[in-house]
């Protein structure tokens, strides 16, 4: 590579040539700890303008670290003198009780030796006589304990078998011998030392052996407590001694076992004071640990202002045991004021020498600092003003860049240096932190590559010239963002000829860049825009430009737009018009015009455009813009989707097979009018009900029916003039709105009522119709359409109920009878859920043999707060609704259990009778009820009667119950025709019928002796039955003058209160079981 290559490749690519600020860096590390001193005293004194502030801190550290030295030596001082003097104590504390320990035992062997000879107790001894005995030692304890402080005086045989204690002595777990006594036998001599006593307490034991005359008797033991030693310890070291023992080491039952006399427990220790003193509170934790293993400071404690140490040594007992040691807590209250005071009399005299030395120093340190502040702020007073004035202009070309986008930069070839400004950090989006070589490697990297080779043609012809470089080239920053720079620049020559500076500048011209761009983007979108697009003078009114589209429909070229005004091509070819329609835009009134009108081509046709025109302005020139909209397509769409919303319309608010508004037209409608702004509501709304509708769909088939309803349509149509608006609601029903608020119903409702009379033809078969009418007036039922609505059907439920053919104006009773029933309805469904109904058994029997025929299941209601309730007062509730199945299925259920209950006791009761509901027929369930039952409870269908009522046969809506009773009929079940002569049913129906038997009803029977006629009717029922092969069951039988006169007429099953009354299940099984003993009446 040659000279001018490798210029390049230092200049651009390479780091052969070191920066300056690498070699600064350098020197600083060699420097090491002297640079970082000197860094840190340039902070610390603000770069030398506070030096008296470090000076202060080092007179304080110097100063700091000569009192804590000197307390530090002090306080090692005082802690080696008490250490020694603790040291001394306890060498003085068991030198005492080793002393007093000797003493002790000195004295328990003299007394030893006494009693050893002492007649009085040696005759007691041999006589065997244990109350001799105890009143020789009761006699000689006293003065023992008086005279030697004796607390223990026990006498053993050879057997080492304790005789007899003078003390109170607490037996030991076995009665074991202890130490003592067996070292005395064993040695044959006074055995002596410290043990635990009889009571718990450490004491200074001595045992010997007895012998009189040569004749070995026993063992003599003396014990002295150790209390009063310690006492005399403590006095004499003035400490507080603390007898301290294991808790596994104590006998059970003593004092120190169960916490008494002054006897404290913690832990697995048990603790007492031997003094009078009190102990200090919580010293219980460090009585129990082992103190040789605290430091001194440790075993401190304070109490009551006091000040004591506490130490310990071991109590050594003669068995080896080391279960009991000896605490002091020696005062050192005296000691430690003493050092506190000479401490605080040292620290006091120490700070005023400071103090004084800081006044001086203090002194000597602010002249200094004075000193050096004025002749470094006359420095710098000198250096700021050079400074900025250099700084501003400086700050003024940094703003230039700024504002321009235009970095520079500077590079010394020769001794590789190399500048940026700021600005060069901005555009190449780099941190301000790197430096300026950094930001060059950074700068090279971001260049595309495909763009590099020519940005290094264009340095290295420069270079090798000493000429001129102007380029432009791409950069894509670490964001992501393309910026767009143009890089101008020259190459300064040396004294050789040679190049030795790069001076250059960069200037980012990626706005004027994108601005061009878009320029041509936006050309481009609007030529190739489908809509028409035109540009003309606000003034003129001639095109300046056209797009493709424009061009190519309104069929001329650029050259011919030119030359005509806006107006000829515009339809109506007005000129004034047109600039009428324009002002407002020009004058400011409004910043966008949108109309409709038809641009006329070429050709001379025509066509329907949406325009929108708006106005732009410039420094120098206005533009109309219009942006034009052929609508033809949109225009002939727009026309068939509005003749597809009539005919959807018509669909969605007109039936189609009456041809009358629907129930969506009605809904539209009655917002309207009886809208709360609407002062004039219509005065009434009608529901109408074609009677027995189901009839004809089910006679004739549908197709009558929907001629039926076609004619009633229009004979609707006809009676509502002037009067009402008639809708079909949705199956059979109909509404009609009042046209006003004067309209009268009375006249339309006998309009009604007479023409929808008039028969109907359908393919030779006559239709005789009618209709139900609910009438609800507004106000006065009303004045919403949902609240007439439903106030006209219970005026029609009404009609209907009274035989229809008829109309009903609704009265608030209609109102409280619908809510008492929605109300017993409700409550219904709970009893259900609840299992509140249950059965009650009425027998039939025979009138002449007098045996049980049948039991009829009555269903009663347990109302929580009602009481029982007969069928009467919920039954038409139950037929209304869909509770009917529900409450069938259980009167079935319970009727069998209880028929298998009797079967199982077994109880003849004929056959379990069971009342059928009219919608249990038609619910689909009955024969799966029935069939349900009887698997369950095991009950043969021959022993079942299913009774139903004479009009079930009758109904037209329920054209299907005879096929479900024939059903029920061949399954074996025994079917009833129930209350016969009461309904419409005529003789003839009977043989055609699925029946078994026939129930009279109890009407015939109560006037069966005053009405002849009655009378009559029932013998020749009854004998129409026997010809019929049916059973017959005659009800309400109530006095014996019915039975006998029903007596005469045949052979055949009679019920009634004469027989027995409604009974619960208890009741009837035990009526069942007396039955033939208790039927004593007809037979006379």
């Amino acid at each position: 590579m040659d000279g001018s290559a490798r210029l390049h490749e230092e200049f651009v690519v390479g780091v052969r040539i070191q920066p300056a600020e690498a070699i600064e860096s350098r020197s600083d590390e060699e420097r090491g700890f002297s640079a970082r001193l000197d860094a840190i005293m340039r902070h610390w004194s603000r770069n030398g303008r506070q030096i008296s502030k470090p000076l202060k801190v080092t007179f304080i550290c110097f100063f700091a670290l000569t009192v804590i030295s000197l307390t530090g030596l002090r306080l090692f001082s005082e802690y080696q003198h008490l250490t020694h003097r603790l040291e001394k104590t306890i060498e003085t504390a068991k030198s005492f009780l080793s002393h007093q320990q000797k003493i002790g035992t000195d004295g328990l062997e003299k007394g030893l030796l006494g009693l050893s000879v002492n007649q009085q107790l040696i005759d007691a001894f041999k006589s065997d006589d244990p109350y001799a005995l105890q009143q020789v030692t009761a006699h000689l304890f006293p003065e023992m304990t008086d005279l030697h402080q004796i607390t223990e005086f026990s006498v053993y045989n050879s057997d080492k078998h304790r005789i007899i204690s003078a003390h109170k002595a607490i037996t030991r777990p076995d009665d074991q011998p202890n130490f003592l006594l067996g070292l005395a036998a064993e040695t044959e001599s006074v055995s002596r030392g410290l043990e635990l006593g009889d009571n718990g307490t450490t004491t200074i034991s001595a045992v010997r052996p007895w012998s009189v005359d040569g004749k070995f008797l026993g063992f003599l033991k003396l014990g002295m407590e150790i209390r009063r030693p310690l006492v005399f310890i403590g006095r004499t070291l003035q400490a507080d001694v603390i007898e301290v023992h294991k808790t596994r080491s104590l006998i059970p039952g003593t004092a120190p076992a169960d916490a008494r006399n002054g006897w404290i427990t913690f832990g697995n220790v048990a603790y007492r004071t031997v003094g009078d003193t009190e102990l200090p509170p919580h010293i219980g934790p460090l009585v129990e640990s082992d103190l040789d293993q605290l430091s001194r400071f440790d075993r401190i404690v304070f109490d009551n202002g006091a000040v004591k140490i506490a130490y310990s040594f071991p109590l050594l007992f003669a068995n080896g045991a080391s279960s009991s040691h000896l605490v002091l807590l020696q005062d050192i209250t005296p000691q430690a004021k003493a050092f506190v005071l000479h401490t605080g009399i040292s620290l006091l005299i120490a700070g005023l020498i400071a103090f004084a030395a800081w006044l001086v120093f203090n002194c000597l340190a602010r002249n200094l600092q004075a000193s050096v502040v004025k002749t470094r702020r006359k420095l710098e007073e000198e250096v700021e003003a050079n400074t900025d004035a250099l700084k501003h202009s400086q700050d003024r070309l940094v703003e230039a860049q700024k504002i321009a986008s235009l970095g520079s930069w500077e590079r010394d070839l020769q001794n590789g240096s190399l500048y940026w400004s700021n600005e060069m950090y901005r555009i190449a989006g780099l941190p301000l932190s790197l430096s300026s070589f950094e930001a060059r490697e950074e700068f090279f990297k971001l260049i595309p590559p495909w763009q590099r080779m020519a940005v290094e043609t264009e340095l290295d012809q420069a270079i090798l010239k000493c000429g001129q470089f102007n380029f432009e080239h791409q950069l894509i920053r670490k964001d992501g963002e393309t910026r767009h720079l143009h890089v101008r620049g020259y190459v300064q020559a040396g004294e050789d000829g040679a190049a030795a500076k790069v001076f250059g500048t960069t200037h980012d011209v990626t706005e004027h860049h994108n601005s061009q761009e878009r320029s041509k983007r936006l050309a481009n979108i609007l030529e190739a825009s489908l809509n028409e697009i035109y540009i003309f003078d606000p003034k003129t009114l001639l095109y300046q430009h056209a797009n493709q589209c424009a061009r190519d429909n309104i069929g001329y070229s650029m050259e011919e737009l030119a030359d005509l005004p806006a107006w000829e091509v515009l339809g109506n070819n007005d000129e004034q018009l047109l600039r009428e329609t324009l002002r407002p835009l020009l004058d400011g009134a409004t910043s966008l015009l949108s109309l409709e009108g038809t641009h006329q081509r070429k050709d001379g046709s025509e066509y329907p455009v949406e325009v929108r025109i708006q106005l732009h302005e410039t420094q120098n020139t206005s533009l109309l813009v219009a942006i034009c909209n052929d609508v033809t397509e949109r225009t002939a769409r727009e026309r068939e989707t509005q003749a597809a919303r009539h005919a959807a319309e018509r669909i969605a608010y007109f039936d189609e097979l009456t041809g009358l508004p629907n129930r969506a037209a009605c809904q539209n409608d009655a917002a309207v009018a009886f809208a709360e702004s609407n002062e004039s509501k219509p005065a009434f709304i009608i529901h109408m009900d074609i009677d027995n509708f189901k009839r004809i769909n089910d006679t004739l088939g549908h197709s009558a029916g929907d001629a039926c309803l076609e004619e009633t349509g229009e004979r609707l149509r006809t009676c509502c003039i002037d009067l009402g608006k008639g809708y079909r609601w949705g199956g059979d029903e109909f509404v009609i709105i009042a046209v006003d608020s004067d309209a009268d119903p009375e006249e339309l409702c006998q309009r009604l009522n007479i023409v929808m009379r008039a028969p109907m033809e359908f393919e030779g078969n006559q239709i005789w119709p009618s209709v139900s009418l609910g009438v609800a007036c507004c106000p006065n039922d009303g004045e919403d359409f949902a609240t007439l609505l439903v106030h006209a059907d219970l005026a029609l439920y009404r009609s209907k109920d009274d035989g229809k053919d008829r109309w009903s104006y609704f009265t608030s009773d209609m109102k409280i009878d619908s809510d008492e029933e929605a109300r017993m309805e409700q409550e219904l469904r709970h009893a259900l859920r609840r299992d509140e109904f249950f059965l009650v058994f009425q027998p039939q029997v025979n009138i002449r043999t007098q045996q049980v025929t049948g039991i009829e299941a009555l269903v009663r209601w347990q109302h929580p707060t009602r009481g029982m309730l007969g069928p009467g007062s919920f039954l038409p509730i139950v037929e209304k609704t869909s509770l009917a199945a529900p409450l069938g299925q259980v009167v079935i259920d319970k009727a069998l259990e209880a028929a298998s209950i009797w079967q199982a006791s077994q109880l003849d009761f004929g056959r379990i009778a069971v009342n059928l509901s009219p919608s249990h027929l038609t619910s689909g369930t009955l024969l799966d009820d029935f069939n349900n039952a009887m698997a369950k409870h095991g009950v043969l269908p021959e022993f079942i009667t299913a009774e139903v009522l004479e009009s079930v046969f009758l109904d037209s809506e329920r054209s299907n119950n005879s096929e479900v009773l024939e059903e029920l009929h061949n399954l074996g079940v025994h079917i009833e025709l129930d209350d016969f002569g009461t309904g419409y049913a005529s003789l003839s129906h009977v043989a055609d019928l699925p029946i078994n038997g026939l129930k009279i009803d109890r009407s015939f029977t109560a006037q069966i002796l005053t009405d002849a006629k009655k009378e009559i009717v029932v013998n020749h029922l009854i004998h129409l039955a026997r010809s019929l092969d049916i059973d017959i069951v005659c009800e309400g039988v109530e006095t014996d003058s019915q039975f006998d006169r029903l007596r005469m007429m045949g052979n055949f099953s009679v019920q009634g209160y004469l027989i027995a009354r409604p009974m619960p299940f208890e009741n009837i099984s035990n009526w069942l079981t007396s039955a033939q003993a208790d039927l004593s009446f007809g037979l006379a």
